[in-house]
């Protein structure tokens, strides 16, 4: 299994350039909301996160039928091949994922909130799974208890995958769901810029800049003829 720590949640073609340039991002990882929100169509977006990124981006396959997720899934792939296929993780999605795994199609499950779902993904060969977190929260679920039990799951039946806290809302889940086990973040721009930063770290810079600017400067080296 590949090692991935940091995704990028988003469809934003600037919030990718914008952190793609500092070197500390693994994956993109966006929905059909986010894909949504920029207007473009699945190809127009793919082709222009490769101006700025070559690693794997994760894209959402929908449908109701086991038959509609995997019919999606082989289109999606077939426009780029480094793509990790999102299927949610109900019966018909976890059908899918069985199929398209043995059709070497990678596949994320995703909107997981039960630690079974995690597992059954899992068991069916998932690469990736994307337990949510904040919007676990936001309807009165420990989603960071999730991504422990999974973890607990996975070391009982010596599973491999890549476990991805997903729906991350602020720095504090970041460090909550590393600590439960999680392999790796996807993190939305506004998290990932909280996270390079305090303000005790910006104060401290002033100081040191202050006081930088008070020491002499040496003279130039002078070359000999």
């Amino acid at each position: 299994m590949s090692t991935y720590r940091i995704f990028l949640d988003t469809a934003d073609a600037d919030e990718i350039k914008d952190v793609v340039s500092t070197g500390l991002i693994d994956g993109i990882a966006t929905n059909s909301q986010k894909i949504a929100q920029s207007r473009k169509s699945y190809q127009e977006l793919i082709e222009e996160i490769r101006r700025h990124f070559d690693g794997p981006i994760a894209v959402q396959s929908v449908g109701h039928t086991t038959e509609e997720i995997c019919r999606r899934a082989r289109e999606l792939n077939q426009m780029d091949d480094l793509l990790a296929v999102k299927v949610t993780a109900n019966k018909a999605g976890l059908a899918a994922v069985k199929i398209m795994v043995s059709e070497g199609i990678r596949t994320n499950a995703t909107l997981i909130f039960n630690p079974t779902q995690g597992l059954l993904a899992t068991l069916a060969g998932a690469q990736f799974l994307s337990p949510f977190i904040g919007r676990a929260r936001m309807a009165g679920y420990d989603g960071v208890e999730t991504i422990r039990k999974i973890r607990q799951l996975l070391n009982a039946f010596d599973l491999k995958t890549n476990l991805v806290a997903a729906s991350i809302k602020d720095v504090e889940q970041v460090i909550d769901v590393i600590v439960a086990g999680a392999d790796s973040v996807a993190v939305p721009f506004h998290v990932f810029e909280a996270m390079c930063e305090h303000p005790m770290t910006d104060k401290g810079l002033e100081d040191f800049m202050a006081n930088d600017r008070k020491i002499p400067r040496e003279r130039p080296v002078e070359v000999g003829v």
